[in-house]
């Protein structure tokens, strides 16, 4: 039985799954960092997935530019955790309902690797992205993510979007080229650095060193 969004219990559950999504990015990272620009309107959304917080931080991105997103997600994943419905999950094999998603000027996120990966170059794609994007008439955006823990206590988050690519575009290798250019740019950065055109979009926990910092600055004053 799939639980309807529009269900005032639902809608309850949907704030609540949500918050718990929040206070995971809080609890966990130190940051979500963000380069590039997500442009308005319905699109198709390929992320790379190597990491167990990449459905939160397509989320993120949904929620803060103000869209609804689904995120296609396998039929046995939503079985076991039908809740995740309500912060956006859409059974992968839902084709017509993401589609009609689309049109009604929503985003549809995909993993088009189809399965989670270890850290590294982009895997090869699945054509579903690609495949919603012609029919629905809509941008491909490519977006490369990270979640690497580098010079702090916590894990941090990088987003990098591409320019969004024509339903026909080339979306291997627009993704492939944006994540070989963001490890690039992780592998020459100071790993205390935020890397050269990135910007904090969420600020998560803190290092225990950074938490401690200003006491010790005060007992040094007195």
């Amino acid at each position: 039985m799939r639980l309807s969004p529009e269900r005032p219990f639902a809608r309850l559950l949907k704030t609540l799954v949500e918050g718990m999504l929040q206070a995971s990015l809080r609890r966990s990272l130190r940051g979500v960092y963000l380069r590039g620009e997500v442009p308005p309107g319905p699109l198709v959304l390929a992320m790379n997935h190597h990491s167990f917080y990449d459905g939160h931080l397509v989320w993120f991105l949904a929620r803060r530019a103000r869209r609804p997103a689904s995120l296609l997600v396998a039929e046995e994943n939503l079985r076991a955790f039908s809740v995740l419905a309500l912060a956006g999950a859409l059974e992968a094999g839902r084709v017509r309902e993401a589609l009609r998603r689309l049109a009604r000027g929503e985003w549809v996120a995909v993993f088009p690797e189809g399965a989670l990966r270890y850290p590294g170059p982009l895997g090869p794609l699945r054509p579903g992205a690609s495949w919603l994007a012609r029919k629905a008439g809509v941008p491909l955006l490519p977006v490369a993510c990270r979640v690497a823990l580098r010079g702090f206590e916590h894990p941090e988050a990088f987003l990098w979007a591409g320019e969004p690519l024509p339903p026909e575009g080339d979306l291997e290798g627009a993704l492939g080229e944006l994540l070989a250019r963001l490890d690039r740019l992780l592998a020459q950065t100071h790993p205390r650095e935020v890397p050269e055109g990135f910007r904090e979009a969420f600020r998560g926990r803190r290092s225990l060193e950074e938490r401690v910092r200003p006491l010790v600055e005060a007992v040094r004053r007195l």
